[in-house]
């Protein structure tokens, strides 16, 4: 494990687990960079379509996750911890191993497609009832795919005091400060408003390669 953290580039691991990570970190870092020659050479690695979505799937997860955790400032797990989680995890993963929705995957109401999963949690993250409008949630997402190379409609501008701090979590999450949080109280943003208003935005920001990959393999 510590040889793979180091550099999974040169590790001593199976082709196949090298191509799940080279997707991983394109999904990650290069969204855009996603065509079909990438997927190609993924299958050329022996990895089949299954492989290729459950990698998308803890891509998907961490990019949201990771951006969550930067904003609100998740504590850091100690090594027994990341133990006892990357156990359970493990055990998750075998007990769900092999179930999947049905179909895997759905073209959204706006044209783009998705895992049906997502595409299903999506809907009510942006048009529940909350603190923030339905309508600023969806400009919140739109405004964070655009500033990840993705194209999105705005639905309507974005505020001011809204700007900075999406700029951010889209593309580097990790330099959110207090001072930023704080900026947003001051506008007149409460704790409510901020979560929901990042949740939204961490969304959009980890969809935009689940978009791009599922576009290439069922577009």
């Amino acid at each position: 494990m510590d040889e793979v953290l180091a550099d999974w580039k040169t590790a001593v691991i199976p082709e196949r687990t090298r191509a799940a990570l080279r997707l991983l970190e394109c999904l990650t870092l290069r969204p855009m960079e996603l065509d079909n020659a990438f997927v190609q050479g993924l299958r050329s690695d022996i990895l089949d379509d299954h492989a290729i979505r459950a990698a998308a799937n803890v891509s998907f997860h961490f990019n949201m996750m990771n951006r969550m955790a930067d904003a609100f400032e998740f504590e850091t797990l100690n090594a027994r911890q990341e133990a006892f989680h990357t156990k359970m995890l493990n055990r998750s993963g075998r007990f769900v191993n092999g179930k999947q929705a049905n179909p895997v995957w759905v073209r959204d109401d706006d044209g783009q497609i998705r895992p049906t999963e997502l595409a299903k949690a999506r809907k009510p993250l942006l048009t529940a009832p909350g603190k923030t409008s339905p309508e600023l949630r969806e400009a919140v997402e739109a405004f964070v795919v655009q500033q990840r190379g993705h194209t999105r409609p705005q639905t309507q501008p974005i505020p001011d005091e809204l700007t900075r701090y999406l700029t951010k979590l889209a593309l580097y999450a990790y330099k959110i400060t207090d001072k930023d949080m704080d900026a947003l109280r001051t506008a007149g943003y409460g704790d409510e408003a901020i979560y929901e208003i990042t949740i939204a935005g961490a969304y959009g920001a980890a969809l935009v390669g689940i978009e791009k990959l599922f576009d290439i393999l069922y577009g």
